[in-house]
């Protein structure tokens, strides 16, 4: 796409070029084609895509992470993706397996950067009529990495109190589950959770899940590239955004912003309740008197002790609404090559800084620094490629600078360093 990049889709075709015995095709051993340590082989289904879109991460601050997801539609005159045609390159002949099959990885990559790495979850196929002169199309679905720890299950066990990131890495190292570690990322957490059981079949993403929603308090997430990511409790953030958005010209431009001022922002009872322990709440009386009781209750968290119950509750309060940013759009055409570049690697739990510049009132403009919590992208050849981020709200500090009239100062604001 002239004004987007160079657009990469491919797909593993599920043979690769592993030796399989008595095969026709690849029970031949030789050392350019059929190889005893094979890998997965990937081929390129980027020609005849029409449209991509890709979703990753969640668009309001107090819903929960979903599986990432990246829809495809392609016209296919050759029907190479057709699960009928065993001719078709795409064909696995080792076990007649379609090669658009159910979990096939698929990964799509921006100049040779990955934007999103999932596997085929769903395709329809569309043979067409006389009205579109019978030309097929196939809208292929697919997810990330925590769709299958959706669908993958634990045996019923008791853990040894840990911290919360050592639990996420247990629950991943279970035979059952076998994640890899190659494709992990885990940040220490802040909270030790309780020697709870749990229940047989309980799913994999509904328990990491509970750990980062209802404990922890950070993030759990697939990375464009293809990493199990684990953040750890939300706090401070120093000063220093990936980009800078405004609307001068002077940086990175979009071409829309959102706002969100709502008593959805509004949380001024909180209230968290550990397993066997008691409910710990925290309130504020001006923000009920305001906004009426504006309520979260979290039941069952893994956390310890009824301290760290109340410290949660404490720290989920946020008792006054305040405007903010809460999406930028920016159009890839509008961007300069660096620009682009920076803007399409963006990845959730990053710093974007957003200004916009007003012709009328006060003040003459806004400047807000933000956290990313999702990532939209709609690529199509004929239109480009736009991405949508959305965004909540960080509580900033900066670095101390000596002799410095604002920064120099060593107090809650500003800090030695991160």
């Amino acid at each position: 796409i002239i004004t987007g990049g160079n657009y990469v889709l491919e797909m593993d075709t599920g043979f690769g070029d592993g030796f399989t015995l008595d095969d026709a095709q690849q029970g031949i051993l030789n050392n350019t084609t059929f190889v005893l340590d094979g890998v997965d082989q990937f081929s390129e289904i980027t020609n005849n895509v029409t449209s991509i879109s890709a979703f990753r991460g969640k668009k309001n601050v107090l819903d929960s992470i979903a599986p990432g997801v990246m829809t495809v539609t392609a016209i296919d005159t050759t029907r190479a993706f057709d699960p009928f045609n065993e001719s078709s390159v795409y064909y696995d002949t080792t076990d007649d397996t379609p090669g658009l099959s159910p979990l096939r990885q698929i990964r799509l990559s921006r100049n040779g950067d990955y934007l999103f790495k999932g596997r085929v979850i769903d395709f329809t196929y569309d043979y067409g009529t006389a009205f579109t002169k019978n030309v097929p199309t196939v809208l292929i679905t697919c997810a990330d990495d925590l769709f299958l720890l959706a669908n993958t299950f634990l045996s019923a066990f008791t853990p040894s109190v840990e911290l919360s990131s050592a639990r996420v890495t247990t629950i991943l190292d279970k035979a059952e589950v076998g994640y890899p570690a190659a494709t992990r990322d885990i940040e220490t957490g802040t909270v030790t959770l309780g020697a709870y059981a749990v229940a047989e079949g309980t799913s994999v993403t509904t328990y990491l899940r509970a750990i980062s929603d209802d404990a922890e308090g950070g993030r759990i997430f697939v990375s464009r590239t293809g990493s199990l990511t684990f953040d750890s409790r939300l706090g401070n953030t120093l000063s220093s955004p990936t980009v800078t958005f405004n609307d001068t010209g002077a940086d990175t431009k979009y071409s829309s912003l959102y706002v969100d001022f709502s008593t959805d922002q509004v949380i001024n009872r909180a209230t968290v309740e550990r397993f066997g322990g008691t409910a710990q709440t925290d309130t504020d009386s001006a923000s009920i008197a305001l906004y009426q009781t504006q309520a979260v209750v979290k039941t069952g968290s893994f956390l310890e002790t009824d301290a760290q119950a109340l410290a949660y509750a404490e720290y989920l309060l946020d008792p006054n609404p305040e405007p903010r940013f809460s999406g930028v759009e920016v159009n890839f055409a509008s961007l300069t090559t660096a620009q682009k570049n920076a803007v399409a690697l963006l990845e959730i739990g990053q710093t974007i800084q957003i200004t916009r510049s007003f012709s009328s009132g006060s003040p003459a403009s806004v400047t807000q620094e933000l956290a990313i919590e999702g990532i939209e992208h709609s690529i199509d050849p004929r239109s480009g490629h736009r991405m949508k981020i959305y965004t909540s709200p960080t509580t900033l500090v900066f670095e101390l600078l000596l002799d410095d009239a604002v920064y120099g100062r060593l107090d809650s604001d500003n800090v030695l360093g991160a």
